[in-house]
């Protein structure tokens, strides 16, 4: 093959041999502006409009990495000796909610179901962080239904220990 191109070469007269270097130069300039130099123009357009959102994202990172460094710089929850159970029925009466209750059902060692037909919102979640808080409780499950009285919920949830 190699000495096809060089016979076919040697055979042409200087002025062809001139315009096909000529012309194979600017296809293989023609082919690098269409296939390296405009895709690598569209990718600096498209990269300059994303850094703003990218330059936002990594701060926003940069603030949860400081956020977790903060979290596992505190000290571990003490908890409470005795069963989960025991811990959400004291915090219950700590906090006021003990007659919202209507019971408190361990299902197992780590978890224990809560059932409140009536009960305000804000009180249920202040509860809840508060047992989260205090005994590392959080909860598992939970479904909770609107009631007939404006701000008044019925939950039952299942907690977990922490």
């Amino acid at each position: 093959m190699k000495d096809q191109l060089v016979q076919f070469w040697r055979t042409r007269v200087p002025r062809e041999r001139f315009v096909l270097a000529g012309g194979s130069a600017l296809l293989v300039l023609a082919l690098g502006f269409a296939y390296a130099w405009l895709p690598m123009q569209r990718d600096v357009v498209r990269l300059r409009q994303a850094l703003p959102q990218l330059r936002v994202q990594a701060r926003q990172l940069q603030q949860d990495a400081q956020e977790v460094a903060r979290l596992k710089a505190q000290p571990a929850v003490i908890r409470e000796t005795g069963s989960l159970a025991h811990a959400v029925e004291q915090n219950a009466l700590a906090t006021g909610l003990r007659e919202r209750i209507e019971s408190i059902t361990p299902q197992d060692a780590g978890h224990v179901r809560v059932l409140l037909p009536q009960v305000a919102f804000d009180a249920w979640i202040v509860w809840v962080g508060e047992l989260q808080a205090s005994h590392g409780v959080r909860v598992e499950s939970a479904h909770i239904e609107a009631t007939a009285v404006a701000g008044m919920v019925r939950v039952d949830a299942v907690l977990v220990g922490g």
